[in-house]
């Protein structure tokens, strides 16, 4: 059923002067506003999970502060901006100067996560313009896509954190490959269809 609610769009026509669309937003659209806060909570998720590993690593490891090396670095960030460097490790993004007085498990365990993190926030901005968009047209299969994008991301990320390293996050790639590619081609034919029924 369409909810009662509509979108006019104004636009130039040859004849009258203006011309009106509607846009009517069935219920089920709400599947797809689910499924882009799903999206959107498992990606606040993964960066918590980077946050905690920079408290781990950084502000909470008395190894890594008593080191003569990051002392030495402490010393340098003071005289050359009048204050203590940041406690969690930034601006290092994991592959700079902080990061390299890192022990190598710690090392590899914060690129491992902050890289699925990463690996997420450049692959969702696509997903959820095709999902939003095209959702119009088909909530249900782009607010299912859009949950499998969820929990595809969700797997990789646990895999990529696992001992398997790069090697585990396979499952959640496939998956998540499937949910992009999805609404990607759900996205290019509704394109395409509108496109065709112009006058």
């Amino acid at each position: 059923s369409y909810l009662s609610r509509q979108l006019d769009f104004v636009g130039p026509s040859p004849g009258a002067g203006v011309e009106v669309m509607a846009l009517q937003i069935t219920d089920d659209y709400g599947l797809v506003l689910a499924a882009a806060g799903a999206i959107g909570m498992t990606q606040l998720f993964l960066g918590g999970g980077v946050m905690g590993l920079r408290k781990k690593f950084f502000k909470d490891n008395r190894a890594f502060l008593s080191k003569p090396e990051v002392e030495a670095m402490a010393e340098k960030h003071k005289k050359a901006f009048g204050g203590d460097m940041n406690d969690m490790g930034y601006p290092d993004m994991g592959c700079g100067l902080y990061a390299q007085q890192l022990e190598y498990e710690q090392w590899v365990e914060l690129n491992n996560a902050q890289r699925a993190h990463y690996n997420m926030v450049e692959s969702s901005g696509p997903v959820l313009a095709c999902m939003l968009a095209t959702g119009l047209r088909f909530p249900k299969v782009c607010g299912s896509f859009g949950f499998m994008f969820a929990l595809a991301r969700f797997l990789y990320a646990q895999g990529y954190k696992s001992k398997k390293g790069a090697d585990g996050r396979k499952v959640g790639a496939v998956l998540g490959a499937v949910a992009s590619l999805g609404l990607i081609g759900t996205s290019l034919v509704t394109g395409g269809l509108i496109f065709a029924q112009r006058q």
